[in-house]
């Protein structure tokens, strides 16, 4: 099967309108036989390319959007007898941990014990990387952002319920957003023009470290990247490990 071929096929069972139990499996298939098509990025026309970008892109939007509903769902359903002493105690196999673990390279990967103001950009409805973060670094002063308020309004009763105070949440556009104060942004892969975010943490002399969470080759069909296009005044100094489940990783930048 061609690249195109396999591409097409799924297009076309995904536009069908399809109720979210069976879009769900049907995307599910996709992203496995996507994560094992090997260069298919590489063979894809470039105008190609952009169609599909685009069409798998919103795909992946709403599969999130269902899978974090999910993850809400279930969470809500373990801490309705009270709070436990974190939210990895709370969390369940699935997308949830999936979710949780899949930023588990910062501890490695940066000195976290020196950050006091961090900002996730693009947080979502279940803010995994910044129960993450607060799971494992109590000091620091934490703030999900995000333009969608059905999210915010998930995150922040998910949050309360598990007896968490210092996570705040704001309706906020990441590209728009004053980082005066903060040192360590987060910049979600599902974010849409991540080279505008960057440029406004620039604007910010008080951030010192900057993470985006950037699809692998594959992933680019899904998310936007931006290693190959950052504004001046970043550079990469370090990238965590592949992804499977997302097709992504962390991408680990330098104020210059």
């Amino acid at each position: 099967m061609t690249s195109n071929h396999f591409l097409e096929v799924y297009k076309n069972l995904l536009s069908t309108g399809q109720g979210e139990e069976s879009f769900v499996a049907t995307y599910e298939s996709f992203l496995r036989e996507l994560a094992a098509q090997g260069d298919l990025a590489d063979r894809l026309h470039p105008d190609a390319r952009r169609v599909y970008a685009t069409f798998f892109t919103g795909c992946q939007r709403r599969y999130l959007g269902i899978k974090e509903k999910e993850a809400y769902e279930q969470m809500m359903a373990v801490v309705v007898d009270g709070p436990t002493a974190s939210v990895d105690a709370n969390i369940t196999k699935g997308f949830g941990r999936h979710t949780y673990d899949r930023v588990s390279d910062l501890a490695d990967l940066i000195d976290m014990d020196t950050c006091h103001n961090v900002v996730a950009v693009g947080c979502g409805a279940f803010p995994g990387t910044l129960y993450w973060l607060h799971d494992h670094y109590h000091e620091a002063r934490y703030t999900g952002l995000d333009i969608d308020t059905r999210c915010l309004e998930m995150a922040n009763t998910l949050t309360k319920a598990m007896g968490i105070n210092d996570i705040d949440f704001k309706l906020a556009n990441g590209g728009d957003y004053d980082y005066n104060g903060v040192d360590f942004v987060f910049v979600a892969n599902q974010v849409v023009a991540k080279k505008a975010v960057l440029e406004q943490v620039r604007r910010s002399d008080s951030v010192n470290r900057v993470v985006v969470r950037e699809p692998t080759r594959r992933g680019e069909l899904l998310s936007e990247a931006v290693r190959h296009d950052l504004p001046r005044g970043f550079t990469v100094v370090n990238e965590g490990a592949d992804n499977s489940v997302f097709l992504s990783y962390d991408l680990f930048l330098r104020r210059v």
